[in-house]
């Protein structure tokens, strides 16, 4: 059974497990290492972390099912990014696979190179190899393993495993981002890659539910999801899996990084839709518990 590992990550698991629903915020953490050491104020990297996703969802550890939350922030490795999406150029000595795609072009790879959320960079000095093996393998395998063994849990006793990777998103795009920017963005998105990551059930529910909270949600627009619902989006063998990426206009300035006054109505109103997408889950069950 996976455990919470100290400044890594965070699971929440009821009693006794009732529901295959496995729930998790990889993008939130705030536990900044030491060999961090950006060169930008604290102002531009924190503009990377999706803010109180953790608090958002905080509802999906009374489900009966898990939560798992990542402290470590994304602009120091990212986990929703393949191991290999490095950019070999930006770190002496590099001789590991690498396969950089637009992600890590636009610094925001694996290990982002560049300072949200105008671009430039975001380290005075070459990174080593050292310090990105450290990174992969005290933070994102951890993470990885953790995430894993959580979704055979669920599979191994309910015959079926369903996932939630959640996130946020600026209200309009930056040029750190692949359509440039200036593009407003939904209230909430959420991504099945294309139909390959889950039942089409499962995503469309969670739609019904938030279009009927009174939410613009969209699918596959302008995101279709990443590694992380790649990793666990596997249908065939009832491992279910979509992305939902929330608007940061929606519950914080992206200038103070302070929560708006109607924060607890959104966290409210997102505790409602892990519920009754939970109730969902449960109806999926293929075996007696």
């Amino acid at each position: 059974m996976p455990q919470s590992i100290e400044n890594v990550l965070n699971i929440h698991r009821p009693a006794e497990l009732t529901n295959p629903l496995v729930v998790d915020s990889p993008h939130s953490g705030e536990i900044y290492p030491a060999d961090f050491r950006p060169c930008v104020p604290a102002s531009r990297y924190k503009c990377a972390e999706d803010r109180y996703v953790h608090e958002l969802f905080e509802k999906a550890a009374e489900t009966g099912g898990t939560y798992l939350e990542a402290l470590f922030p994304r602009i120091y490795i990212d986990p929703n990014r393949r191991a290999d999406n490095i950019d070999p150029a930006t770190i002496k000595g590099w001789t590991r696979a690498a396969k950089p795609d637009f992600r890590s072009n636009l610094g925001k790879g694996l290990i982002w190179t560049e300072a949200p959320p105008t671009s430039g960079p975001l380290y005075d000095r070459e990174l080593s190899v050292a310090e990105i093996g450290n990174r992969i393998d005290a933070y994102y395998t951890p993470y990885y393993d953790a995430l894993t063994r959580l979704m055979e849990q669920a599979h191994a006793r309910f015959g079926v495993a369903y996932h939630l990777d959640c996130h946020s998103m600026q209200a309009v795009s930056t040029v750190m981002h692949e359509t440039g920017a200036g593009e407003k963005r939904p209230d909430i998105t959420l991504s099945d890659r294309d139909g390959t990551t889950c039942d089409r059930e499962y995503i469309y529910t969670a739609w019904e539910i938030l279009t009927n909270l009174g939410y613009e949600v969209k699918i596959n627009d302008p995101y279709k999801g990443a590694e992380l619902v790649i990793h666990t989006g596997r249908p065939q063998q009832g491992w279910h899996s979509f992305q939902i990426e929330v608007s940061r206009g929606l519950y914080m300035s992206e200038v103070t990084l302070e929560k708006y006054p109607n924060f607890n109505n959104l966290q409210q109103d997102l505790g409602v839709f892990v519920n009754r997408l939970s109730e969902f889950t449960k109806q999926k069950i293929q075996q007696p518990v």
